[in-house]
């Protein structure tokens, strides 16, 4: 069965950026890895996911992780994200796998990424896998300036960002960004690490470190194995 382990050290709580965006990194967060990898299987019932742009393939987390989750971290995010809230409710929580190579990215998939617009919308990543597999970096957009892209903000933004994607043809460039550009400056990274996790904002604009030679195995054991997981705080 998993379990959270106490929540008293091996914390990290970080603001980055112009915007001070709360970033939590938190280190050994289940008490038994390994049942958590023996969950993820052999790979062969992950599949893509055409809901979204990720580049992967995915399976659902076992319901008593998301349930873990929920009810341990729920006073950390309180503290880091929403004083007010009073529950978190699991959207989504699936393995991942990154598969796809670089070639037959599209171009939304070689830019960082919001997943919500919504403000108590959260984002958490728990890697399962070694720091060869890198990590997650966070961006910040040249042209405006932002890192977060909130409803207001989402439709100025798109607008220049596909005029900006159009005219440096990134379709006959194709590749995952890992780092600044002349579009985007990374303003974090977080490497990855063997059961650690880390949690922010959903429309914090991020992409994974995706590193081709070795990222692209659909194996469990052998590729960029992670717990992705969208939590509303409400």
């Amino acid at each position: 069965m998993v379990q959270i382990r106490p929540l008293t050290q091996g914390i990290r709580q970080l603001r980055i950026g112009d915007e001070a965006t709360p970033l939590l990194i938190i280190d050994d967060l289940v008490t038994d890895l390994d049942w958590i990898i023996k969950a993820a299987g052999q790979g062969s019932d992950f599949q893509t996911d055409p809901a979204n742009f990720y580049p992967g393939i995915r399976k659902p987390a076992p319901q008593l992780y998301q349930q873990a989750i929920q009810t341990a971290l729920l006073p950390l995010l309180q503290a880091v994200f929403s004083p007010q809230a009073s529950r978190i409710h699991s959207l989504q929580s699936a393995f991942s796998l990154s598969t796809t190579p670089a070639t037959q990215l599209r171009p939304i998939q070689m830019l960082p990424h919001i997943d919500a617009t919504t403000p108590n919308q959260l984002a958490m990543v728990h890697y399962l896998c070694g720091s060869e597999h890198g990590g997650t970096s966070f961006y910040r957009h040249r042209e405006t300036g932002f890192a977060r892209i909130s409803a207001e903000r989402l439709a100025g933004y798109s607008a220049k960002l596909k005029a900006e994607a159009q005219a440096a043809q990134l379709h006959l460039q194709p590749g995952y960004i890992d780092g600044d550009t002349s579009l985007f400056q990374r303003i974090y990274q977080v490497d990855a690490k063997p059961n650690r996790a880390i949690i922010y904002p959903g429309n914090l604009l991020h992409s994974g470190d995706i590193r081709e030679a070795s990222d692209l195995s659909a194996d469990p054991r052998q590729g960029r194995l992670t717990i992705s997981s969208f939590l509303q705080l409400s």
